[in-house]
């Protein structure tokens, strides 16, 4: 056996990359098992016991029995061997050598200081393993350069193919690439040090270029050496496949470095995020805060400020295609300290569903949208953007969402988006189910006895589907109903009549509208408003003829009887003529007497203005006919074959008769 002399500057050298290496290789494992990439010292889960403690035994021992050395050591010009032969040691005592690695590093590294004393310069787990170790190459005269020469050899092709290929270009290399592509997965999908992180990679970026194109490069050389040599052509035909995929790895790494994410790096390297950050503003009363545009870095802590700064906000509204998820992450932990409610008001994407799923009370605004898809690392790795699904579905899964969802959002492409249908979200409880007739929920106050501010009211209006269509038809609508709605929910308070009240009180203010739309919309709306009658005429005669004939004569209290299926249809009638085009020809509410004439002729004399008392809040005294009679004229209209009679008698049993 050789007796050089190794010091312990080259050993620290050793355990340096060796420690760099495996510290990386376990960070990742970590995160892609567990989410986490840092591990306790009491962790005992069986994942972190096999990267952490498994995983290394297996590496040391090989390379000791294959190589006789990690690759920290080939770099730094070591290798262990047998004390007794000078052979590489067995897999035995590579096993024992590890386990006196452990026993060497408790008592503070003690066991490889022992070098310094020991006569023949060996440490503890040496002595453990009966292993010794050497220089596999001979030291620099001037006791610098430690790595100068291994570099030069390798670039030059002096290496074994072996060592250039699975140690240079594979161990070294590749562990280095996949730290860069992890630190863009970082920015895609975290917000925490981005500016450094940016700074780093704009550092990392050019340094690895410059390494694959070293390892490249030598290795090609060595392929030439080993061909020469005598090799094997299979073999040598296999490395220099592998090498072409390493020059177009370089050759992509310049395009997406260079001319793909040096703009953005800039940007965040100078504190600016380039994806843009979120509008927040909160409305003149302080109740409500809408937000609005993609989540970027630092918007939680705004978001957090603005909320401590406004002690009142109860709702947030939400439109964001998206952005960073740790951020979306953090708001959602704010959101639900304060205990506030959430709306989209239009599309809410990506990472802007994990905010509106932190609202106590979850609305969908009428063409708003939930949009779910798979999360994308940026760094065309398909294990780590694996890695970012596997988080993005334990973070889905902390916020409750159904396991069918999450299934469904990883198998969506990130370029696409998957909007769940409305009835799917209210069957998960995952939104407030949407008012199925005009009636909504009267909002609360902050305290008992208190009655909420006018905005909740309007709020509670632009919830319900047929009101927002109708506002939008009827500008200022919703504004209107709310005035009355609360004006008639705080006139009447204390009273068992109170929530109906305010009922009634905001469907007043749609009274007009609904007999302008009746009189003017097109023929097939009147039609389907019959049908409508129809259901709550016969509704309305199950209750008894008093009951009925106050329905009939427009008083809105006995509507408060009907049943919801009956009301509930007038509510989707009403949502859907709201979207129809404007009337062309104005009508006005007074038949003339050839229409009167015409109708008498055809459907009976007490036809005309059958319906005109309904939507009147019953201020013009009873019904103009019977309930049974009224059955009678909704039959003959039906059964009257389609054409200008039936047409007309569709429109003027609605308008006045005189």
């Amino acid at each position: 056996m050789s007796n050089q002399s190794v010091g312990l500057a080259p050993r620290a050298l050793a355990m340096v990359i060796d420690g760099v290496l495996m510290i990386a290789a376990s960070t990742l494992l970590m995160w892609a098992v567990y989410g986490d990439p840092v591990s306790k010292w009491n962790d005992l889960r069986p994942g972190t016991i096999a990267i952490n403690w498994l995983l290394p035994l297996i590496v040391c021992v090989v390379f000791w029995s294959w190589q006789g050395a990690t690759p920290g050591k080939l770099v730094a010009g070591l290798k262990v061997v047998d004390a007794r032969t000078g052979e590489r040691p067995t897999p035995v005592q590579a096993v024992i050598r590890w386990i006196g690695y452990l026993l060497s590093t408790i008592p503070l590294f003690a066991g490889f200081l022992w070098a310094r004393v020991d006569a023949e310069g060996r440490t503890w787990h040496d002595r453990l393993s009966r292993t010794a170790v050497e220089r596999s190459r001979p030291a620099p005269a001037n006791g610098e350069g430690l790595l100068i020469g291994y570099i030069a050899s390798h670039w030059r092709g002096e290496q074994s193919l072996a060592q250039s290929f699975w140690i240079n270009h594979v161990l070294l290399t590749w562990p280095l690439a996949a730290g860069v592509q992890g630190l863009v997965a970082w920015l895609a999908t975290k917000s925490d040090g981005l500016q450094g992180v940016a700074i780093a990679l704009l550092i990392v970026w050019p340094l690895l270029i410059i390494v694959e194109i070293w390892s490249a490069v030598g290795t090609w050389r060595s392929v030439r050496g080993y061909v020469d040599a005598g090799g094997s052509y299979l073999i040598s035909g296999f490395a220099r496949l592998s090498l072409l995929g390493s020059f177009l790895q370089i050759a992509f790494s310049l395009a997406l470095g260079v001319f793909g994410e040096l703009p953005e790096l800039w940007k965040l390297a100078r504190g600016i995020d380039p994806i843009g950050n979120v509008q927040l503003v909160v409305s003149a009363d302080g109740r409500t805060m809408k937000l609005n545009g993609p989540i970027g870095a630092g918007d939680a802590g705004r978001l957090g400020s603005l909320l401590e700064a406004s002690p009142a906000v109860r709702l947030l509204e939400v439109a964001s295609p998206g952005g960073r998820v740790t951020e979306a992450e953090r708001m959602v932990q704010l959101l639900r300290q304060r205990g506030v409610g959430t709306r989209a008001t239009g599309n809410c994407e990506s990472a802007c569903t994990l905010v509106f799923l932190a609202g106590n009370r979850r609305q969908l605004m009428p063409g708003a949208q939930l949009g779910f898809h798979r999360a994308t690392s940026g760094s065309f790795n398909p294990a780590f953007d694996e890695i970012a699904n596997q988080e993005l579905a334990r973070t889905y899964r902390r916020m409750e969402l159904p396991e069918e969802f999450i299934q469904k959002t990883l198998s969506t492409p990130a370029r696409t988006m998957w909007y769940p249908p409305a009835v799917d979200l209210v069957r998960h409880s995952l939104i407030q189910p949407p008012p199925k007739t005009l009636d909504v929920a009267l909002p609360d106050g902050d305290k008992p006895g208190e009655f909420a501010p006018l905005s909740e009211y309007v709020n509670a209006l632009r919830a319900s589907d047929a009101w927002f269509r109708l506002d939008q038809r009827f500008p200022g609508l919703i504004d209107d109903a709310a005035g009355r709605m609360r004006a008639a929910h705080v006139g009447l308070a204390g009273s068992e009549h109170a929530v109906d009240g305010a009922q009634i009180a905001a469907q007043g203010a749609l009274a007009p509208n609904v007999r302008e739309m009746l009189l003017t919309g097109s023929r097939d709306l009147r039609r389907r408003y019959l049908q409508v009658l129809r259901a709550q005429l016969t509704a309305a005669q199950a209750l008894g003829a008093e009951t009925c004939q106050s329905w009939l004569s427009g008083s809105p209290v006995p509507r408060r009887l009907l049943p919801e299926d009956a009301m509930a249809l007038e509510a989707l009638w009403l949502t859907d003529a709201a979207g129809e085009a404007l009337p062309t020809r104005a009508r006005t509410s007074q038949a003339t007497p050839l229409e009167l004439e015409v109708v008498s002729r055809t459907v009976g004399a007490t036809a005309a203005g059958a319906f005109s008392k309904l939507w009147t809040e019953g201020t013009a005294g009873s019904a103009p006919i019977t309930c049974e009679r009224a059955g009678q004229v909704l039959d003959h209209i039906q059964r009257r074959t389609v054409g200008a009679p039936r047409e007309l008698a569709e429109r003027v049993v609605f308008q006045n008769a005189r």
